[in-house]
């Protein structure tokens, strides 16, 4: 009987082990969905679309990166005129503590009663955008980047505000420029040599900044203050209609054709064209934001001087990817950051090659 017992065990532990490693397998031998940007050259072609997250992707990689708290000070930049301690998380990739290679940043914005949970979770209780991203850089289909996880509530409280934070998206690019930028690249290798002014702009080709819902107006606001710092703008379902009150009033909210003179007009009062910047737009079909995104895009497209628009592949400097039947969530999230960051990973790698080209 013991020996029968014995067998049994064996069999079902065999088994089990085949099983084990039957799931570990398929998930290291999932296809690529994305072109690694490490084969990417200076006459590559960059695809846009939307693909589905495969289920391997969710659960965690082998090769894990970490999130950490970031403390930083800062100012309220309003009425108060108050110093604040401040924190944000931060996304460090694997390997970036043995690595002496220089790191892009993806300055991250939550929605409005969001936090710096909203994207990576508690640091105790990560999401699994977290591990979506862990395996983008594993499989080579994402560069190792830094994500910094901020929010523009004062002392990270949510605020009862009364245009639902319109105001404090815009507001923070004092923050950003003059506080988060210079003190986390301080504390972290990017690309920029020092926190100086002018090494800051110097390093603008490998900046991202990326928001979700508010966090996308807050995303368009850059693009209107922040443009020495960042190259490409990543808004997740929200527009400028969603924008300050004041500014909003004064050319109407269902008036579909200011967005774009708005933008141009604060491109060009920064100094910079139509071959400084990229946006890469994304929502979804049954989102609610779904209407005034594409009224943005499709003003944007009246404006051809300066916005020039993407359908298929990258050739110009702005484009819209909607996910069909994705609706105003978490899940949406996951997907654009999913679809987002490699599109930007190759855009970055043409980018340099073309960059190495010239200086060679």
């Amino acid at each position: 009987m013991k020996k029968l017992i014995i067998v049994i065990l064996l069999v079902t532990s065999i088994l089990v082990g085949c099983t084990t490693n039957e799931l570990t397998n398929k998930t290291d031998t999932e296809e690529l969905v994305f072109q690694p940007y490490l084969e990417i050259q200076k006459n590559s072609s960059i695809s846009l679309g939307i693909h589905n997250v495969p289920e391997g992707y969710m659960v965690p990689a082998k090769q894990q990166g970490k999130v950490v708290r970031f403390d930083y000070m800062t100012n309220t930049y309003d009425y108060q005129d108050r110093v604040m301690k401040k924190y944000a998380y931060v996304y460090i990739p694997y390997g970036y503590e043995t690595s002496t290679e220089r790191y892009d940043v993806v300055y991250t914005m939550h929605g409005h009663t969001g936090d710096v949970t909203s994207f990576p979770g508690e640091l105790d209780d990560l999401t699994d955008i977290k591990n979506v991203i862990d395996h983008l850089i594993e499989k080579k289909e994402m560069k190792p980047m830094l994500m910094v996880f901020a929010s523009y509530y004062h002392d990270n409280v949510d605020m009862d505000t009364d245009d639902y934070d319109a105001s404090l998206t815009e507001v923070f690019g004092k923050e950003l420029q003059n506080d988060l930028i210079p003190q986390f690249e301080n504390a972290y290798r990017t690309y920029a040599s020092s926190t100086s002014e002018e090494d800051l702009i110097v390093s603008r080709d490998h900046r991202i900044f990326l928001g979700f819902s508010m966090g996308a107006v807050t995303t368009w606001y850059r693009m209107m203050d922040s443009m020495r710092y960042f190259r490409y703008y990543v808004p997740f379902s929200g527009s400028l209609y969603w924008g300050n009150r004041t500014t909003v009033a004064q050319y109407g909210r269902d008036n579909p054709s200011w967005t774009a003179q708005l933008l141009e007009n604060a491109i060009i009062a920064q100094g910079y064209t139509a071959d400084d910047f990229y946006v890469l737009t994304l929502t979804g079909t049954k989102d609610f934001a779904y209407r005034t995104v594409k009224m943005q895009i499709d003003d944007m497209k009246q404006h051809p001087d300066i916005f020039h628009y993407d359908s298929d592949e990258v050739e110009g400097n702005f484009t819209l990817l909607l996910a069909a039947n994705e609706e105003h969530d978490y899940y949406a999230k996951r997907l654009y950051i999913f679809n987002s960051l490699p599109i930007l990973s190759q855009m970055i790698a043409k980018r340099d090659a073309l960059s190495s080209l010239i200086h060679d």
